[in-house]
């Protein structure tokens, strides 16, 4: 008799949830629109000679290409410097850090290339400029002179998006 009682109890059970669960069971439909309104846009948008020591000159204007810029400097003598000043702004509305600073190697040792104000992980808010210094300089331990004093370099700044 308590079988019984039990199999009824767990038969009424299983039915209680196959209906509960045939009630509830509906199809959820989504609709609706996305769309995406943000504009990437930074780019280097002036680049002045700063500071020049020496006899260094340009050899041409840099060329700027979006996000890099490319410096050719004569130099004549060691201390010989040429410190380009690049500005790059954020005209987009998102906001942006660098992911990292590429810069080409002339393979030249008696030419020093250094940045200074970017780093790595900086970032560039939306509407917001920044500026840093590209250094070309002829290096003072160099004891006879090369025969070419003059180097090609690039530096290019990649961004991604900040968050």
């Amino acid at each position: 008799m308590k079988k019984n009682i039990i199999i009824s109890f767990l038969v009424a059970i299983v039915c209680i949830m196959a209906i509960g669960y045939a009630a509830f069971q509906t199809t959820l439909n989504i609709t609706g629109t996305a769309s995406i309104t943000s504009d990437w846009n930074i780019k280097i948008t002036d680049v002045t000679t700063k500071n020049v020591i020496g006899d260094a000159t340009k050899a041409f204007e840099p060329v700027v290409s979006d996000t890099a810029v490319t410096f050719k400097t004569n130099l004549v003598s060691p201390g010989d410097s040429m410190t380009y000043e690049v500005t790059i702004s954020n005209e987009g509305n998102v906001d942006a850090k660098v992911e990292s600073i590429e810069m080409t190697d002339s393979k030249n040792p008696a030419i020093v290339f250094q940045t200074s104000g970017i780093n790595e992980n900086d970032l560039l808010e939306a509407g917001q400029k920044q500026t840093y210094n590209v250094i070309v300089s002829y290096s003072d331990t160099i004891t006879s002179q090369p025969e070419e004093i003059s180097a090609t370099l690039t530096v290019k700044l990649n961004y991604v998006q900040n968050g």
